[in-house]
């Protein structure tokens, strides 16, 4: 009886220890992902398309950001070598985190908030063959 109490003893230290010991602060977590995250990043000027130019990792997704500095249609186009590919526009997340999505290779929409949008490039994970290789993002404002 006396060596039970012994292993359970040992069994919670050791369970309450792994369980401390694998937490990590959530404000550090947040600042990599957002480092991370926020790859490219552009003001445009006035009537000039912005074009990324961008390799797409196996698995991976690309969060390319820009800034609305006034209400603007915006069109964007996913430019591939070949048209066939399984990428996307994944999600559209608007200056007030309000995200939207998925959407093709192209969207289109009025933007009225001002400040940054982040656009999220992956592949759709209920199509095959992810794509892997060069593609450019097109942004057009008016």
């Amino acid at each position: 009886m006396k060596m039970l109490i012994t292993y359970s003893t040992l069994l919670l230290l050791f369970m309450f220890c792994l369980v401390v010991g694998c937490q990590s602060p959530k404000e550090e977590r947040k600042v990599e992902e957002t480092v991370e995250d926020l790859m490219e990043y552009e003001v445009p000027a006035d009537n000039k398309p912005l074009e990324f130019q961008r390799k797409k990792e196996l698995g991976q997704k690309d969060t390319i950001s820009f800034e609305i500095q006034k209400p603007s249609f915006v069109r964007m186009k996913l430019l591939l070598p070949s048209d066939s590919g399984n990428i996307r526009i994944n999600q559209l997340v608007m200056p007030d985190g309000e995200m939207d999505g998925p959407f093709g290779k192209t969207y289109e929409a009025y933007f009225d908030q001002l400040g940054t949008y982040q656009i999220i490039i992956a592949e759709s994970m209920m199509a095959e063959n992810p794509y892997t290789g060069d593609y450019a993002l097109r942004i057009e404002m008016e």
